[in-house]
């Protein structure tokens, strides 16, 4: 009967085992499924990062040349409306 007894309670462990085991997988599978969507998030904002850096420098520019047209346009304009000292 110790035989039979000892068979059982291994068994019992291995089935333990197996359980511990499956929960095991079950949370890699969850933290695959979570690096999986980190991964494609961490694409995503490397395609975000290298577009940026080249529309960047053209949006710079084309502020760069609003601004001056706005001081030009401004400046012209003042131009007109002060009386003219050196015609008299």
């Amino acid at each position: 009967m110790a035989l039979l007894e000892a068979v059982e309670s291994s068994q019992v462990r291995v089935h333990d085992l197996r359980h511990e085991l499956d929960r095991a997988r079950d949370a890699l599978d969850r933290t695959d499924a979570v690096l999986a969507v980190a991964d494609d998030t961490l694409g995503k904002a490397e395609v975000a990062i290298v577009q940026g850096r080249r529309w960047a420098p053209m949006l710079a520019v084309a502020a760069g040349v609003v601004v001056v047209g706005v001081v030009a346009f401004a400046i012209m304009r003042r131009r007109r409306r002060e009386p003219d000292y050196d015609a008299a």
